[in-house]
């Protein structure tokens, strides 16, 4: 497979997860992948084994919460191999929260979030955290990615992870991550229009996806292997980080070059809002 033979490709959120199967895919078609993440890993996971790979692949620090890190750091792609045809926004996320006007310590320190004592304060930092990483610093991001691919020859593919929990329908226990991916998505649609024909830019919108964070603080301790947790979904599963990859490789592939400002769902059929309370239960459990 040599579809993204010769492209450049940054995939943000790699350290682990859906990043690192987005990665893989995009090594697997051919492509160089420059993946980043918060704190320094020798080599992009799981290429250490694999000399093809390790030898067209970099792990980078980036801290996406600041504008001048993104800048660094693309920067540095640019100047460590000459350019960038393809940007993964994938770093983001979030845990859901039984409460949205007084989110628990617990819940916020495992999102990430600034820490306070005062209710009001954790859940206005909790919800400010959730709407800046995933909505603003992909944005940031995408505006940087640009400024380099409008310099080159060819055309530039942006693709942007979003989430089932960005359906009109609404997102309860995922209010402001839910608002935030909204956002992404039709954020993705504005700038296909702002940007075409320099850059296409497309989103993916995951449904459960089984990811150690997935096991560890979505599926129920009685439910390991989620076998009630799916029932819910028509294919009866949930997706893997290797799916994902192989659906941004279509979209930064020749064979979508007229795909432009849509939003493709990768959620086995599921109907919205049918796993919140399932997927909450873990964390109530543990308060």
């Amino acid at each position: 497979m040599a579809e993204l033979q010769g492209k450049v490709a940054i995939v943000t959120g790699t350290s682990r997860g859906v990043g690192v199967g987005i990665a893989h895919e995009l090594l697997r078609a051919g492509a160089t992948v420059i993946g980043c993440s918060r704190a320094p890993l020798d080599a992009l996971p799981g290429t250490e084994t694999n000399p093809g790979w390790s030898g067209r692949s970099a792990q980078m620090v980036c801290d996406q919460g600041d504008y001048r890190a993104i800048d660094a750091f693309v920067t540095q792609v640019v100047d460590n191999y000459g350019r960038v045809d393809i940007l993964v926004n994938n770093a983001g996320g979030t845990v859901p929260s039984p409460s949205v006007d007084a989110v628990p310590s617990l819940v916020s320190r495992i999102q990430g979030a600034p820490a306070s004592d005062d209710d009001y304060e954790r859940s206005v930092l909790f919800h400010a955290f959730a709407v800046q990483m995933n909505l603003i610093s992909p944005m940031w991001f995408a505006i940087r990615a640009y400024r380099q691919m409008k310099t080159q020859d060819g055309t530039g593919c942006i693709i942007n992870i979003s989430s089932g929990a960005s359906h009109p329908a609404g997102s309860p226990t995922l209010v402001s991550y839910g608002a935030a991916k909204a956002g992404l998505n039709h954020m993705t649609r504005s700038l296909a229009q702002e940007w075409g024909p320099t850059v296409r830019v497309n989103c993916v919108a995951l449904g459960p996806t089984i990811t150690e964070n997935f096991q560890s603080f979505v599926l129920p301790k009685d439910d390991p292997d989620g076998a009630k947790y799916f029932e819910p979904i028509p294919l009866k599963r949930g997706g893997e980080p290797a799916e994902v990859g192989r659906t941004c490789v279509f979209l930064a592939s020749g064979a979508a070059d007229y795909i432009n400002g849509t939003t493709i769902e990768i959620d086995g059929g599921m109907l919205p809002g049918v796993l919140y309370d399932a997927g909450l239960k873990t964390i109530t459990d543990l308060l």
